[in-house]
C-alpha cells in the first residue's frame, strides 16, 4: 500500500477519472443517439415492447401476418351481417331466411325468396290483396296450403304441381282472405335438398300502415 500511494500523483488520479468520463459519456450518448436501423430483434429484450409503447392505428392489416388472429382474437359484436346475406343465417348446414313483405296499394313485384333456385314474388294490387308468386328450377315439385284465421279453421289456397319451372308464377294465394297462415314445400325431382317455407300472409284495407303482408321464413 506504501508503494502504490507513493505512485499515486494528483495527475494520475486526475487523468483516470477522466478516462472514466469519457468512457461514460461515450456510452451515454451512444445510447441516447442510436443510429438509423441500428436496433434489430437481437437487441430488444424478450416482453419489452408492451401495449402503451406501440403507437396508436400504427398497426395494420399489413402488419398482422395471414391467419394469425382467430375468433379468440375479434370481437364479434363490432362485426357488422354481411350485406347480400342481411335476412339469411345458416343452421346445421341449412340456409335460414327471415321473408317480411309489406305493401300499400299498389305495390309492385318484389322479390322476397331466392333459395336453392326457388322463388317468391310479393305484390300489393289495387284491391288490398297480396300476391305472391311461387317459381322454381325445371321439373321442381311445388305443395303449398294454408288455414284461415275463422274457428274452425278451413284449409285454403291448396296449391300442387310437380312442373314448375323458373317462369310458372304459381299463385300461392287465392283467396282475398284477412289472414291465413300456411306451409309452402320446394322439392326437386331428383331428390335434391328440399324448401320449406312457414308463411303468414294478410290483406285488408287499413287507413294507416301496410295493407298487405306476407311474412314468415324458408329453410332449406
Amino acid at each position: 500500500m506504501k508503494k502504490i500511494r507513493k505512485r499515486l500523483t494528483y495527475a494520475n488520479v486526475m487523468s483516470s477519472i477522466a478516462v472514466f468520463l469519457v468512457i461514460g459519456g461515450a456510452s451515454a450518448f451512444a445510447a441516447s443517439h442510436l443510429g438509423k436501423n441500428s436496433v434489430g430483434t437481437k437487441q430488444l429484450k424478450n416482453n419489452a415492447v408492451t401495449t402503451a409503447k406501440i403507437k396508436k392505428n400504427a398497426v395494420n392489416g399489413a402488419k398482422v401476418k395471414n391467419g394469425s388472429l382467430t375468433g379468440a382474437d375479434i370481437n364479434l359484436g363490432t362485426l357488422g351481417t354481411v350485406p347480400s346475406a342481411g335476412n339469411s343465417n345458416t343452421v346445421g348446414g341449412n340456409s335460414v331466411v327471415v321473408i317480411n313483405f309489406q305493401g300499400s296499394p299498389v305495390t309492385g313485384p318484389t322479390q322476397i325468396l331466392n333459395l336453392d333456385g326457388f322463388t317468391l314474388t310479393a305484390s300489393c294490387n289495387a284491391g288490398d290483396e297480396t300476391v305472391v308468386l311461387a317459381n322454381g328450377p325445371t321439373g321442381s315439385r311445388l305443395q303449398s296450403t294454408g288455414q284461415d284465421s275463422f274457428s274452425p279453421a278451413e284449409n285454403k289456397d291448396a296449391v300442387f304441381t310437380d312442373t314448375l319451372t323458373p317462369t310458372s308464377n304459381v299463385n300461392l294465394l287465392f283467396e282475398d282472405d284477412d289472414l291465413v297462415v300456411g306451409n309452402t314445400q320446394f322439392s326437386l325431382g331428383n331428390g335434391g335438398r328440399p324448401v320449406s317455407v312457414v308463411w303468414e300472409a294478410e290483406g285488408f284495407g287499413a287507413s294507416s300502415g301496410p295493407h298487405c303482408t306476407f311474412t314468415g321464413y324458408a329453410i332449406g
